[in-house]
């Protein structure tokens, strides 16, 4: 009997624990405050160890950052908006930083809808409080086209302002987004598909494609750190400069290093004292409004004898493309050089990193 307890005990923490930090797609859902103060909602998903959620282009509105809550209990993070897409569709992505990766669970292939989905009369229209409680109203699917469906609410209830973004499910499988109403009881969603093309294709294949601003346009990215850190001296590196004064010796300083985009650049530090440091955390910075492309794939190694040449790789990840490639807080290693190769990148044409922190 007592052992019944402990398992149903067991058991009964885990739903409290999926419950409050679930990571079904439903989970996922965001609420969204853009710049102009006006509210909407947006859908969250990790990728390559960055968090990101799309929304409606609208949602995002005309400037660069949003704010993006989650369902309870309550995280805020920060996005830098992306508007990489057509003109004409109604679709914005941002990367979120400062929301836990816990919580930003849900994979991109989730907009993958199944035939039950396509097929399905009947839906959820999910939308948060201000408090974080979701709120799921019924819905009927009155119409399916090639890139949209309409939607109508039942039971007498309204679709009220600031529902753009806010996603219709079937079970857990969400099948579209809401981004125009005519009708207090009516909505026209983007079909999920439609938005997995789009966001496929810019994450996998364009990256960095999209036009960048203007100059001091949009400020460093949230989360975006200063140049900090262990004093580093570059060793060498395997692809020269577009320009001299675009040398890898900027990254110990001031100014970018910008190099043409061959796959597998590599730049080796050193510490600048010559003496073993322990180190647990790497980032690597790039401007986005430099016109240039930005590092992607990035593998991380490090070495402790004495002329730098027998390396062991420490970690691999993605730079996000807001600029920001982050390891996070990691189980110290003690180094005395640090190599960087740089697989690929967002987009065609020259790279620039402008900083790299090793703490």
């Amino acid at each position: 009997m007592i052992l019944f307890r402990n398992v149903m005990t067991v058991i009964l923490s885990a739903l409290v624990l999926l419950a409050i930090y679930g990571t079904s797609a439903f989970a996922q859902t965001v609420s969204v405050k853009n710049g102009e103060g006006e509210n909407g909602f947006g859908w969250m998903f990790g990728q390559a160890g960055t968090c990101y959620a799309v929304m409606p282009r609208h949602v995002a509105g005309i400037f660069p950052r949003v704010t993006v809550s989650t369902a309870a209990p309550v995280q805020t993070g920060t996005g830098t908006v992306i508007t990489p897409f057509w003109d004409g569709i109604d679709l914005a992505l941002a990367v979120i930083r400062g929301i836990g990766t816990d919580r930003c669970s849900e994979q991109l292939d989730a907009l993958d809808v199944d035939a039950a989905g396509r097929r399905a009369a009947e839906a959820s229209l999910l939308r948060l409080t201000p408090t974080g409680e979701e709120e799921r109203v019924p819905l009927r699917i009155t119409q399916r086209g090639y890139l949209t469906l309409e939607g109508e609410i039942l039971a007498g209830r309204e679709i009220s302002q600031g529902t753009s973004g806010a996603f219709a499910f079937v079970g857990e499988t969400p099948i579209g987004m809401a981004y125009a109403s005519a009708d207090p009881r009516r909505a026209t969603f983007m079909r999920s598909e439609e938005i997995l093309i789009n966001l496929h294709r810019f994450l996998n294949e364009q990256g960095a494609a999209y036009g960048a601003p203007p100059a001091g346009a949009i400020p460093p990215a949230a989360g975006m750190p200063a140049a900090a850190g262990l004093p580093l001296v570059v060793v060498r590196s395997s692809i020269p400069p577009v320009n001299p004064r675009y040398g890898p010796e900027n990254l110990t300083g001031n100014g970018v290093f910008v190099y043409e985009g061959v796959p597998g650049a590599r730049i080796v530090f050193g510490i600048a004292t010559g003496n073993v440091a322990a180190v647990h955390r790497v980032r690597m910075t790039a401007p986005t409004d430099a016109d240039y492309a930005l590092p992607r794939t990035i593998i991380v190694q490090y070495s402790l004898d004495d002329e730098g040449q027998q390396f062991r790789e420490w970690t691999r990840g993605q730079m996000a493309p807001d600029g920001l490639f982050d390891t996070g807080r990691m189980a110290p290693r003690n180094i005395r050089w640090i190599a960087f190769t740089i697989l690929d990148a967002w987009g065609p044409g020259p790279v620039v990193i402008d900083d790299v922190i090793v703490e």
